[in-house]
C-alpha cells in the first residue's frame, strides 16, 4: 500500500504525535499531581461512606466514563483482590438518553440521571474537553444542589463546568479534543490506583512502565 507522503514522513509524523502527547501527559504530572491526588481521596472516603460516583460526558468523555466506571465496578488490575466499587456511567443507558433528550432537551439528560441517582455524600464526575458542555456543566449543577462532592476532568482553561465543580484537573490544550481525551484517560487510570492504594487493597508501587 502507498502511503502519501513516504513511509518515513509518516513515522516521524507518528514520532511526534506521541511525544508531544506524553510531553503533555508529563506537564499535567507535574502540575496537577496535588489535585489528581485529593480527586482520589474524595472518591475514595465516597466509597468507604458506602457512597456510590456518578460519571458523565459526551462522546469520547462518554466512553471515558463508561472505561472507568466498568474498571472501578469490575476490576482495574486483575491482581488486585477487591470489592466491587460502585461506580454508574450516566451514559450507558440509551434508552435513558434518548427520553431525556426527547422530552427534557439533551442538556438536561444528565442532571435528570443524577437527580434520579444521586444522594448527599455520593460523588460526580464530569469529563468536558472543552470545559463547557451544557449538560455535564447542568448535571453538577444538580449534583450541588443535592449536596454532591463535583469533581472534573477538563480540557483548556476548564470553561463554565470549573466553576460549579469542588475540585477539577484541567489539561492545559485547546486546539482538539483527542490531546485532552489522551490525557484524561490517562488520569482517570491513576486515579483508580490512588483509590486502591488508599482503600487498602494494595500497597505496592507500580514500577516505570508497568
Amino acid at each position: 500500500m502507498e502511503v502519501h507522503g513516504g513511509e518515513e514522513h509518516m513515522g516521524d509524523f507518528v514520532r511526534r504525535t506521541m511525544r508531544y502527547s506524553a510531553d503533555l501527559v508529563g506537564r499535567v504530572a507535574d502540575s496537577r499531581k496535588g489535585e489528581i491526588v485529593s480527586m482520589a481521596g474524595i472518591i475514595a472516603d465516597v466509597f468507604r461512606a458506602d457512597g456510590k460516583m456518578l460519571i458523565c460526558g459526551n462522546g469520547g468523555s462518554a466512553s471515558d466514563a463508561q472505561h472507568l466506571a466498568t474498571e472501578l465496578t469490575i476490576r482495574y488490575r486483575k491482581s488486585v483482590r477487591r470489592r466491587a466499587l460502585p461506580a454508574i456511567a450516566l451514559s450507558a443507558d440509551t434508552s435513558a438518553l434518548t427520553a431525556g433528550a426527547n422530552d427534557l432537551g439533551y442538556d438536561q439528560v444528565f442532571a435528570r440521571l443524577v437527580e434520579a441517582y444521586g444522594r448527599s455524600g455520593d460523588v460526580l464526575l464530569g469529563i468536558s474537553t472543552s470545559g463547557n458542555s451544557m449538560s455535564v456543566y447542568n448535571a453538577l449543577c444538580r449534583g450541588r444542589s443535592i449536596g454532591m462532592h463535583t469533581l472534573a476532568l477538563l480540557g483548556g482553561d476548564g470553561g463554565r463546568i470549573r466553576e460549579v465543580s469542588d475540585l477539577s484537573v484541567i489539561v492545559p490544550y485547546s486546539e482538539a479534543a483527542d490531546r485532552v481525551q489522551e490525557c484524561h484517560i490517562v488520569i482517570g487510570h491513576v486515579i483508580i490506583d490512588c483509590i486502591e492504594r488508599m482503600l487498602g487493597y494494595c500497597d505496592d508501587l507500580p514500577e516505570t512502565g508497568q
